[in-house]
């Protein structure tokens, strides 16, 4: 928990520092559900750190123990190797890396982790987010990305459910936004990503921001450059004041 702290507050070395000495402790304790859980973690730090390929290979580490284990991670795994694979450009990797996520909720019996609850254990909703967080790093999976994304916005739009989380409920309308610029529909995107602009700074943590600047980069990219330029310029606000630069 003290990683995903770190990796909140964009501190990838203490983050994955302070996974490595988790998964010493989940050795010692010869829990294989543990060990597949860091291992998510590990590769979801790498992954919005930039060392996408890293990601990959923590999530294909993990997935030993995953398997033993029988848990959620043998969802939560394959979905972050789908999302570091798709970041790398390679869609028939990340395509496969979704199917396999699928296929294992045909196997998965919850552990002691996904017991606790909250970060500890993968859902349906968070597996649609990721799915879509994918598909937008592929600008010929544009119409899939969208579709996942609109599933994912509509299902966080309940904060009384258990899988809701502020984090990804951002990620996955910073998700629909991206996919709407890749479809040329430059109002839809800021329909999308506006509530995003209006988190506090309390709630801005590291993902949220990146989701945030990729929102920005695929308009800069775009044939909507010019149209959106108020826009990019909201996000451009947005990110100057991110949870990290707070006083603490």
């Amino acid at each position: 928990m003290l990683a995903k702290a770190s990796h909140d507050l964009a501190d990838p070395h203490a983050a994955l520092t302070q996974a490595r000495t988790a998964f010493m402790c989940a050795d010692q304790a010869d829990h294989n559900g543990l060990r597949a859980w860091i291992r998510g973690v590990q590769s979801l730090v790498a992954y919005w750190a930039g060392r996408t390929r890293e990601a990959v290979q923590y999530a294909q580490s993990g997935a030993e123990f995953a398997a033993l284990a029988g848990s959620t991670t043998k969802v939560w795994l394959p979905m972050n190797e789908a999302r570091a694979w798709a970041a790398l450009g390679n869609a028939d990797k990340s395509r496969a890396a979704i199917q396999r996520a699928e296929d294992a909720w045909n196997s998965v019996q919850e552990d002691e982790v996904d017991e606790l609850g909250g970060l500890c254990t993968f859902g349906r909703v968070r597996q649609i987010y990721y799915a879509a967080d994918a598909l937008t790093w592929l600008p010929s999976e544009a119409g899939a990305a969208q579709d996942y994304a609109e599933r994912a916005v509509l299902q966080y739009e309940d904060e009384s459910t258990p899988e809701w989380a502020f984090g990804d409920q951002a990620g996955s309308r910073a998700d629909l936004a991206i996919a709407r610029i890749r479809m040329g529909e430059l109002e839809g995107a800021t329909e999308a990503v506006v509530p995003v602009l209006d988190l506090a700074p309390e709630q801005r943590i590291n993902g949220i921001v990146h989701s945030a600047q990729r929102v920005h980069r695929a308009l800069r990219d775009s044939p909507l450059a010019e149209a959106g330029s108020d826009l990019q310029e909201q996000i451009e606000m947005f990110t100057r004041t991110p949870l990290k630069s707070l006083p603490r």
